[in-house]
């Protein structure tokens, strides 16, 4: 059963054959996660793909001052990941963290590897997803640097709604790039 979320995910992109969900069922891992729970440390490889079944996951850095810097909130039937680590490419600066009590499932590196290697379409399905996270990103970049702050207000609003009552001032504006104070002296232009 905990896989069926992840599954009925991947076959919004594709079909998924019976080998296929047998393959997904082995190779991701479920957990049981808490809120506060820290999934991979800062400097620590991110060798990990998360999947989120219920909860709220972040990812996160801190700037020079000890800022933190909130990259991406992942929800339900949503993927999370340090790409640039996960792939071997680059360092693994952030922490990932539980925003809230939920299910997740995770899948290794070396796994994930094997089940692409397994099948050439859930490698399609998969270069289909990563576009989407890509067009997601690039979405984000630019209103993180081109919005004023009405603009980014609106954004929030807009592109995620659900996480406006469900998170803290204090995370939604580390989303937003800006200081929580900023925040809650101008988030009555979403509420």
């Amino acid at each position: 059963m905990k896989h069926e979320q992840l599954i009925n995910f991947l076959q919004k992109y594709g079909t998924v054959s019976e080998s296929e969900k047998k393959n997904i069922k082995n190779y991701f891992t479920p957990l049981q996660v808490k809120k506060k729970q820290i999934l991979i440390e800062k400097n620590s490889p991110c060798n990990k793909l998360f999947f989120i079944n219920s909860g709220f996951l972040r990812a996160f850095y801190s700037n020079d001052n000890g800022k933190e810097i909130t990259r991406m909130i992942a929800w339900e039937n949503r993927f999370l990941t340090n790409i640039g680590s996960f792939k071997g490419f680059t360092e693994n600066n952030e922490t990932f963290e539980c925003l809230e009590n939920g299910e997740i499932l995770c899948i290794t590196r070396d796994h994930f590897d094997i089940l692409m290697k397994s099948s050439s379409n859930l490698k399609n399905i998969y270069a289909d997803i990563l576009e989407m996270y890509n067009a997601l990103h690039i979405k984000r970049f630019e209103a993180l640097n081109t919005f004023d702050l009405d603009k980014k207000l609106v954004h929030l609003k807009q592109e995620f709604p659900h996480l406006i009552h469900k998170l803290s001032d204090t995370l939604l504006a580390s989303l937003l790039g800006i200081s929580r104070e900023t925040y809650v002296r101008n988030k009555k232009v979403i509420l």
